[in-house]
C-alpha cells in the first residue's frame, strides 16, 4: 500500500481526487502532508487487522524514507522487510547470500580442478 493510497482509505480531508483544503493531494504530487502526519500515520499502529495493519505500516515506512523524516526504518532491498542496525539484507536475504556465495565459490573451485586433470591427462580419442 502506497502512503496516497492510505490517505484514501483513512484520512477526513479524502475527497474524490483531493482534499478539501488543497485541490490535488499533497501525497498524490509526492510533498509532505502535515494533516496526514498528525492523523492518519499514528493509525498504523491501531489497526487491530493484521492484513491491514502490515500495509498501513508499510505505507508509513515508504512515507518517512521518500521525505527523510526522523524514525525511518530502512527495508531489505530483496524482500522489504525491516532491516536491524548496520545490515545490508535481512536475515533470511543474509543466509541466501551466504548459500549463494559459497556455492559460487565452490563450482570456481571445482571448475579449476577439473581444468587442472584434463591439462595433466589429457583424454585420447
Amino acid at each position: 500500500m502506497t502512503p496516497a493510497q492510505m490517505a484514501r482509505a483513512e484520512c477526513a480531508e479524502w475527497t474524490a481526487g483531493g482534499c478539501r483544503s488543497t485541490t490535488p493531494c499533497k501525497l498524490r504530487v509526492g510533498r509532505r502532508c502535515q494533516y496526514f502526519e498528525d492523523f492518519v500515520l499514528p493509525m498504523a499502529v491501531y489497526t487491530t487487522d493484521p492484513d491491514k495493519s502490515k500495509a498501513y505500516l508499510d505505507a508509513v515506512a515508504d512515507y518517512k524514507s521518500q521525505h527523510n523524516i526522523a524514525g525511518a526504518q530502512r527495508r531489505c532491498p530483496e524482500c522489504g522487510e525491516p532491516l536491524p542496525a548496520r545490515r545490508r539484507f535481512c536475515a533470511d536475504c543474509t543466509s541466501k547470500h551466504r548459500r549463494k556465495s559459497t556455492r559460487d565459490a565452490v563450482r570456481r573451485i571445482r571448475g579449476s580442478a577439473c581444468k587442472q586433470l584434463t591439462e595433466i591427462n589429457p583424454r585420447k580419442p
